[in-house]
């Protein structure tokens, strides 16, 4: 479903080039959950900024369902906001805004009908468990609460990838389970690829597998263990 070959990323530092990535290939299917591991300075936040288009500075070949990655800085804007999804350690929502206008703001962006809106909105936040909290602002709302309404407006408009940064950092270890099990699931349900960067070994069990990253390569014994 999402496929990168040879991704390579250098990074400038005084008089000296810092290599971040080191021709990391990899590949991973449409609906599954798979998660980025390493220590800091291993590269995965990197590719996890490569893979959604959020750095375009980078050598190699990405393709999402056979489709070649965009260099044109608008087209890539267009793919963003169409089919890809974000969820952030912090996460991100607008303050000002209840968790349906919250919800629903992927949507106005891309056009859709205030009753296409509603509908969809509504019907994320029912499968995220917090329809009774439609009406609530940010600050009214849990840590755990609020995560899943950013889980839900990566997903009202249907993405083919959602990356998440760090997910569950922010949460204590009861409700990270709960919100990376939420996510799997419906990834599962939906069709959706998630790529989930985290330094949290126990929430990378929670994933189909994980993708363990060392010093900008790929670490071959953790795959060769795993296997």
């Amino acid at each position: 479903m999402i496929q990168f070959n040879q991704i390579s990323k250098q990074y400038q530092m005084g008089q000296q080039q810092v290599a971040a990535l080191n021709q990391v290939s990899g590949e991973i299917k449409q609906g599954e959950m798979v998660a980025l591991c390493g220590p800091s300075g291993s590269g995965k936040s990197t590719l996890l900024n490569i893979l959604g288009l959020l750095d375009m500075d980078y050598q190699g070949e990405i393709s999402l369902s056979g489709k070649a990655y965009p260099k044109d800085p608008k087209q890539a804007a267009l793919l963003r906001r169409t089919q890809l999804g974000f969820v952030f350690q912090k996460f991100n929502l607008v303050p000002v805004m209840t968790a349906w206008e919250n919800v629903a703001y992927p949507l106005m962006l891309n056009g859709c009908s205030v009753k296409e809106q509603k509908m969809m909105a509504s019907e994320l936040l029912e499968q995220v468990g917090l329809a009774e909290f439609k009406d609530h602002r940010p600050d009214n709302l849990s840590g755990g609460q609020q995560q899943r309404v950013a889980i839900a407006r990566a997903l009202v408009h249907k993405p083919q990838l959602v990356i998440a940064d760090e997910p569950t950092a922010s949460l204590d270890s009861r409700t990270a389970g709960i919100v990376i099990d939420l996510m799997k699931n419906l990834g599962h349900q939906m069709g959706t690829t998630f790529v989930v960067a985290t330094h949290d070994s126990r929430m990378a069990l929670h994933c189909d597998r994980s993708i363990d990253l060392v010093d900008g390569r790929i670490n071959e014994e953790a795959i060769k263990w795993a296997s």
